[in-house]
């Protein structure tokens, strides 16, 4: 226990792979694991590691059907990666809250596949769709170690969604109790109106007086000004009348503003969801 212990390489707390073994395409870490068997338990030089890798990943890549990079610019990849995993090793006992971070950053990127396609790969038309849905699918996975993660995210999204649909209700809930309310009280105020402007007739017949004084008044100039001055009261009593109509339709008008922007708002918040 102690041997394998002290032979697991830093920050990735694994022993050097013997081979590259499961479903999907070979990650960074099984890469990086690979290639320090070859340098460091097989001897072989930097360079001679790098292909020595690159030659057994290749056979993956080439079962998916999916275009690759040159060799020269996977071991040139293979090599960057070598150097970043060196790089922050020499850094380890520094403690600063950047190494540390890029620690966790580096070690979490090695669940992602070691990456061989070719830059324009999903581009080009003569790569069958469902070789183009196989890359994308093992570049979104990320092993088990990461799919934690992707759950929590999850489970938080689905539960703020849950809370504003909550919301919502709460506020449609009040919306139509407030609507009930108004509709109430502007029917009331309505009818209170329509009581209160109801027109009263009061018919008036002519006095009957004496022939003469039937006469006389046929005969008095100032009967126009009278006449007038009915005219002018049946007028003025007609405008009140209409001015008492259009006070009672006013609640009428104020609900139907008061229904027209609670659709609107209830359409927009129709939307937002």
């Amino acid at each position: 226990m102690a041997t394998r212990a002290a032979s697991n390489l830093w920050l990735i707390d694994k022993a050097p792979i013997d081979e590259i073994t499961g479903v999907r395409l070979p990650s960074k870490e099984q890469v990086l694991l690979r290639y320090y068997h070859h340098h460091r338990e097989m001897g072989k030089t930097a360079s001679g590691s790098r292909k020595a890798v690159v030659e057994e990943v290749l056979p993956f890549w080439s079962q998916t059907r999916i275009p690759t990079t040159t060799v020269i610019h996977a071991g040139t990849k293979l090599s960057k990666l070598v150097k970043a995993y060196n790089d922050l090793k020499k850094n380890k006992n520094k403690d600063r809250p950047k190494h540390r971070m890029d620690e966790e950053v580096f070690k979490g990127d090695l669940q992602e596949i070691f990456d061989f396609a070719h830059s324009s790969s999903l581009q080009w038309a003569d790569v069958k769709d469902e070789d183009k849905e196989l890359l994308r699918s093992q570049r979104e996975d990320r092993g088990e170690s990461s799919m934690a993660g992707i759950d929590l995210v999850t489970a938080k999204k689905v539960e703020k969604q849950v809370e504003r649909g909550t919301r919502l209700k709460r506020l449609r809930e009040r919306e139509d109790s407030n609507i009930a309310r108004l509709t109430e009280r502007a029917e009331i105020q309505a009818k209170a109106v329509a009581a209160s402007s109801s027109p009263v007739s009061t018919t008036s017949s002519p006095a009957r007086g004496s022939r003469s004084q039937r006469k006389k008044l046929k005969q008095s100039p100032s009967i126009s000004v009278r006449i007038l001055t009915s005219f002018q009261l049946g007028i003025e009593r007609s405008c009140r009348c209409g001015k008492q109509r259009q006070r009672s339709q006013l609640p009428l008008k104020f609900l139907e503003w008061t229904l027209g922007v609670w659709r609107s708002r209830r359409a927009r918040s129709i939307e937002h969801e």
